[in-house]
């Protein structure tokens, strides 16, 4: 679970980043974090447990 974690916080971090180079607005940065955070976490926890690494 803390793989998880920690893998949707770089993504929403790389995606606040993006943002701020394409020139988006504040609300719009924080949506794509947010956004990209909780797609990444769910993604990673749902390959830990197909492939059995999950505890």
């Amino acid at each position: 679970m803390l793989l998880a974690i920690m893998t949707g916080v770089a993504g929403g971090f790389g995606a606040y980043i993006v943002g701020t180079h394409v020139g988006a607005s504040g609300a719009e940065r924080i949506a794509w974090a947010a956004v990209t955070f909780v797609a990444t976490t769910t993604l990673v926890t749902l390959l830990t447990e197909k492939t059995g690494l999950a505890e």
